[in-house]
């Protein structure tokens, strides 16, 4: 039974067996087997509340005794400030011991000792440097918070665990980078995320259809976004169109790879990725973007700057060798469309470099040439989602493509100088193919 299970019709289900049994409809062994069946589910779905609520207590715990703590924190000596500096990281300490040993099965214990054990280390570092003066900023002590968190993460098998660490190396490549993208170092935030991706390769082998797969997916994609984000603003070296249309490419195309065969309805990182392509592919259809100066790959001098640019660049390049692996190997579980997103970037970018420098006198030849290829595509990947939706017999596909057509067509429409005339017209074509499309389902369900 999949995570996402409704758990009031579970109840009403169970709830109506003995009228069954009664009415002779199923026999007494069925009703056990369907209830045991169902008890199975509820509880899994009970245990994910549970685990949240533990994890929120324990930090609210935590919290309330920093507060307590500080209300008398100017009448201690120094040893006693360290000894309460370290105490609770000890008391964590002691407390994951006796996880380990006793309630290492039960994942509410292990959640909610490792968010302590995490609450407890930056406790201690942040309470240490304020009794010693040790100088330093916010973005140093965060780094080496997560870097004396990570063993929690693998220790206590924590999910939650690995988001609050994916949320503090977010943190951190923000905080290093400031007001200014250019600032040095800022390329450390790579590592700090390949450490946690052993973990999150453990959670794909062991299933993805727990709750734990899905919320540190959305934290992976969300932390490594925001890296990016940095990364290309760092390389100076206008690679961002290229890097995140292969950065939501490959998050697509490992979405659909892993996507179970028995399921009709995508995975996170199938939905996260759909929209992310056609949300970029639609920013990327207006000429504004492509106001880029000529050279692809026109960086500083640095090794970390080469490094930034060649991280961007890696995004593509695995989206590319992930989709010609699956068309080698004769598996196209993916829209053709969306696969081709990376290859569409980089040869409307080199486009766009053919121009003049935008300090001179612009030739917008180029741009609107780069603009014009990405509405193409942009016009093509929703009608190939539409078209996979009606395969599919799904009504939420077949409207995402129409809404891609129809996000496109709204760009253009306050992008350019048309009429009036000529822009309501173009809403009625659009919303006259809603129609259609759902009416279309709709009998389709009918006569089914």
């Amino acid at each position: 039974m999949a995570e996402s299970t409704d758990l009031r019709a579970i109840r009403w289900l169970r709830g109506q067996l003995p009228k069954l049994v009664a009415g002779g409809v199923i026999n007494a062994q069925s009703a056990d087997a369907i209830d045991r069946h169902y008890s199975a589910a509820a509880a899994r779905s009970t245990n994910f509340g549970f685990v949240i609520l533990a994890a929120i207590g324990s930090a609210l715990v935590g919290a309330g005794i920093i507060l307590l703590v500080a209300h008398n924190w100017d009448d201690f000596s120094r040893t006693t400030r360290c000894g309460i500096a370290f105490l609770p990281l000890v008391v964590a300490q002691i407390l994951g011991f006796f996880v380990l040993l006793r309630r290492n099965d039960s994942p509410a214990w292990r959640e909610s000792v490792a968010i302590l054990d995490v609450a407890t280390v930056g406790t201690a570092i942040a309470l240490v440097s304020q009794i010693f003066q040790i100088q330093g900023n916010f973005a140093n002590f965060l780094r080496v918070w997560m870097l004396l968190s990570i063993p929690i993460v693998y220790l206590f098998r924590a999910n939650f665990g690995a988001v609050a660490y994916l949320i503090g190396s977010a943190a951190w490549v923000l905080g290093k980078a400031g007001w200014s993208f250019h600032r040095p170092g800022t390329m450390f935030f790579w590592v700090l995320l390949l450490l946690i991706i052993p973990f999150y390769g453990g959670m794909v082998r062991r299933g993805r259809a727990g709750w734990g797969f899905h919320v540190l997916s959305v934290a992976l994609i969300v932390a490594a976004a925001i890296g990016l984000q940095v990364t290309v603003e760092f390389a100076n070296g206008a690679v961002g169109a290229v890097a995140f249309a292969g950065f939501f490419t490959t998050v697509y195309l490992a979405g659909m790879r892993w996507q179970d065969d028995g399921s009709r309805s995508l995975n996170v990182l199938s939905l996260i990725g759909g929209l992310g392509i056609a949300v970029t592919a639609v920013v990327l259809s207006f000429e504004d973007i492509w106001q880029v100066r000529a050279g692809f790959l026109t960086t500083g001098s640095s090794l970390e700057q080469k490094m930034a640019v060649t991280i961007a660049l890696l995004f593509p390049a695995a989206a590319i060798a992930l989709a010609a692996w699956s068309f080698a190997r004769g598996k196209i579980f993916y829209s053709l469309a969306a696969a081709c997103f990376p290859l569409v970037a980089t040869v409307a970018r080199l486009v766009a470099g053919w121009g003049p420098d935008s300090g001179g006198s612009s030739d917008r030849r180029s741009p609107f040439a780069a603009s014009i290829l990405l509405n193409v595509y942009a016009l093509v990947l929703g009608i190939e989602l539409m078209v996979r939706g009606i395969r599919a017999g799904s009504v939420l596909r077949a409207n995402f493509g129409l809404l891609v057509i129809a996000a496109l067509a709204l760009a253009r429409f306050f992008d350019s100088d048309l009429s009036f005339v000529t822009r309501g017209v173009g809403f009625i074509v659009v919303g006259a193919g809603f129609l259609i499309a759902n009416l279309f389902f709709f009998r389709k369900r009918g006569s089914a």
